[in-house]
C-alpha cells in the first residue's frame, strides 16, 4: 500500500505542478494580450510604478519593466513545463527521476508567487486570493514530492567498492 501511495503522490506532485505551469503561462500570455501589459492594471499598475521610482527607473523604461515582468511570468511556467517534460523523458528512457528539477522549478515558483503578492500587501484584498493559492500549491506539490521520493536528500556515500585482488603483498 505504501508503494502505491508513493507512486500517486509523485503523480500527484507532478499533476500540480502541470496546474501551476499553465497558471503562471495563461497569466503572462493575459499580459501580453494587454496594450499597457500590467502597468493598465488597477492596483498592480500604481506597484509597478511606485517600484520604478524607488529603483530610479527613468519614466520611459517602466513600460519595459512591465515587459520584463510579463517575461519572468512566461520563465517561470515554461520552467515548470519543463520540469514536467523533463521527467516523463527520463521515465520513458528508463532513466531514475530524482525530482531535483521538480524541486527548483517549484522553489522559483514559489518566490514569483511571493514577488506576485507584493501589490496585495500594499492593497490587500483580491489581489492576495491567487498568489496565496499559488503558494499553497507550491508547498502541497514539494510535500507530495518528498513523500513519493522517501527522503529529503539523498545519502551521498560512496558504493563500497572491492579492492583489486592481491592488494596487499607481503614482502
Amino acid at each position: 500500500m505504501s508503494r502505491v501511495l508513493r507512486y500517486l503522490s509523485r503523480c500527484s506532485a507532478y499533476l500540480i505542478a502541470l496546474l501551476l505551469a499553465a497558471v503562471w503561462i495563461i497569466g503572462a500570455l493575459d499580459t501580453f494580450s494587454r496594450p499597457l501589459l500590467d502597468l493598465g492594471r488597477p492596483h498592480v499598475g500604481d506597484v509597478l510604478i511606485s517600484l520604478a521610482g524607488a529603483l530610479a527607473i527613468p519614466p520611459h523604461a517602466v513600460f519595459t519593466l512591465a515587459k520584463l515582468l510579463a517575461g519572468l511570468k512566461f520563465m517561470v511556467g515554461a520552467f515548470l513545463l519543463a520540469a514536467l517534460i523533463g521527467a516523463v523523458w527520463d521515465k520513458a528512457r528508463g532513466r531514475g527521476c530524482d525530482d531535483a528539477t521538480l524541486d527548483v522549478a517549484l522553489f522559483i515558483a514559489g518566490l514569483a508567487s511571493v514577488a506576485a503578492a507584493l501589490p496585495g500587501l500594499g492593497h490587500g484584498g483580491d489581489l492576495l486570493v491567487a498568489p496565496i493559492g499559488e503558494l499553497m500549491l507550491c508547498l502541497i506539490a514539494s510535500g507530495l514530492a518528498i513523500y513519493g521520493r522517501g527522503y529529503l536528500v539523498r545519502d551521498e556515500h560512496p558504493r563500497p567498492v572491492r579492492p583489486a585482488f592481491g592488494y596487499a603483498k607481503i614482502r
